[in-house]
């Protein structure tokens, strides 16, 4: 199965201008076409399956893309409470290697930085494990099977080396004070391994994992002081909590879906995305495959809400939660279409879908949600500003700066720019985006000036970022 046959087959069947896939297709492409060393068991099986059900589900669903669902009309300004206005967050990645991008392609990594220059460059596939950001966004991680090495997000040299456990990679996070690198590793059971990335040292402790499960993903809370583990998502679920408590890693409490009246939902996709909220107390979980939204009560460890959204295809929406907990935004890629919906975490409610400006003229979609709206601030990452008070939409026509919440036009850069997926430095000052076709990386100034367009060398994917959905 290559992913030429791939593209030719999803052009046929929108009779339309190919569009790169979805982020999580493409790397479950390069899963399928390249496996890699130590995923010879689950890695390569979780890529077929992902792309076979994104395919398929794109070819079957395709006849009802425009579902009646899609025609609702938005409730009235009489029934909805209002949403509610960011909380303004502080800026703190700004050290110099937190200003690169760092761009995946087939078989490597590069990095560019402010003023368009390839400074760095790593092998993907001698780090076939992973590649991830840490939280501050200076530094970049590589594993192999048996090591994981801190490269300088800067110009990528080599800073340090520390040992892990075996077993394949499913899930792997920062803490958000930068101190912990957790990963959830398979083998006969979950292996929970939590590595101090001051001292070097490791700290392990098992999950039981049903046969045949590889599913799992792993969220720190605010604090960096809890690590929870949400293992089996096809079901049934388990919800495992640890405390890091003086830096010691200790189970404190676990439950299974079917067991002692807990009944929890299943998720068919090879890909969730989660985050604990309400200052530790809620887990928020967005599933890829249906779209929908569970809300877990973390002391309870009960299912305490479900909302459906209204994701057209499996794998169309990329969810991005605003830095301050209070939204999920919903945003389809781009190249299925513009279009977002927005959940309310704390009141569970949903708004949407819309179609997000791609006019200054045009109106905010939410506007009559909101009474008083932060206007100003700098940018971020994927794709919220480190403020927490914009969100950037790539459209076939530039990038459109949006106001958070109710999405007003704010500014429209490089319109001439057809763009795929946007990253934004840790100071907000420059905007990086890839285009459609995958040739080009746009980088300019926050307000668009000073634009540098790099050509890539091989197809740019997505971002290494310190979030991602």
């Amino acid at each position: 199965m290559s992913e030429t046959w791939i593209e030719s087959e999803l052009k046929a069947a929108f009779e339309e201008e190919y569009q790169p896939a979805p982020w999580l297709l493409s790397k479950s492409l390069s899963a399928v076409s390249e496996p890699r060393p130590g995923r010879t068991r689950y890695g390569w099986v979780a890529g077929l399956v992902a792309a076979a059900i994104a395919i398929t589900s794109i070819g079957v669903f395709e006849s009802v893309r425009q579902r009646e669902s899609l025609n609702r009309t938005l409730p009235t300004p009489a029934n909805t409470s209002q949403l509610p206005n960011p909380v303004p967050q502080p800026i703190t990645r700004t050290s110099p290697g937190a200003q690169v991008a760092w761009v995946t392609q087939s078989n490597d990594v590069i990095a560019v930085d402010p003023n368009g220059r390839v400074v760095a460059r790593l092998n993907e596939q001698v780090n076939s494990y992973g590649i991830w950001r840490s939280a501050d966004g200076a530094t970049i991680y590589g594993s192999t099977s048996t090591s994981i090495t801190a490269y300088s997000a800067l110009d990528g040299k080599l800073e340090r080396t520390y040992s892990r456990a075996p077993g394949t990679i499913e899930s792997d996070v920062f803490s958000p004070d930068g101190r912990w690198l957790a990963l959830l590793l398979v083998n006969n059971d979950f292996q929970v391994q939590v590595v101090d990335l001051q001292t070097g040292t490791a700290q392990e402790l098992a999950i039981p994992r049903p046969a045949n499960s590889n599913t799992g993903v792993l969220v720190f809370t605010p604090d960096s002081s809890s690590l929870y583990a949400m293992t089996d998502w096809t079901g049934p679920v388990r919800l495992t909590a640890f405390s890091l408590t003086a830096g010691k890693l200790k189970q404190t409490g676990s439950a299974v879906s079917g067991e002692q009246s807990r009944s929890y939902p299943a998720c068919s996709a090879p890909a969730v995305a989660a985050k604990v909220i309400a200052g530790g107390k809620a887990l928020v979980v967005f599933c890829h495959m249906d779209g929908a939204v569970w809300f877990f009560d973390l002391p309870s460890f009960t299912l305490s809400d479900r909302i459906e959204t209204y994701q057209p295809n499996p794998f169309w929406y990329s969810p991005i939660y605003t830095p301050d907990g209070q939204l999920l935004y919903l945003q389809q890629v781009p190249g299925f279409g513009l279009r977002v919906e927005v959940i309310d975490l704390a009141k569970r409610k949903l708004l949407g879908p819309v179609t997000p400006p791609t006019d200054i003229g045009q109106k905010a979609p939410f506007a009559w949600l909101i009474t008083d709206a932060y206007a100003g601030g700098v940018a971020s990452t994927v794709p919220i500003s480190p403020d927490g008070l914009k969100l950037y939409e790539a459209t076939g026509n530039g990038v459109m700066v949006l106001r958070v919440p109710d999405l007003k036009p704010i500014a429209k850069l490089a319109a001439d720019f057809n763009a795929n997926e946007v990253w934004i430095s840790g100071d907000g000052q420059t905007i990086y985006a890839t285009s459609a076709d995958g040739k080009t990386l746009l980088v300019m100034h926050a307000d668009g000036s000073h634009q540098h367009r790099v050509n890539v060398p091989d197809y740019a994917g997505g971002f290494i970022a310190s979030e991602h959905g």
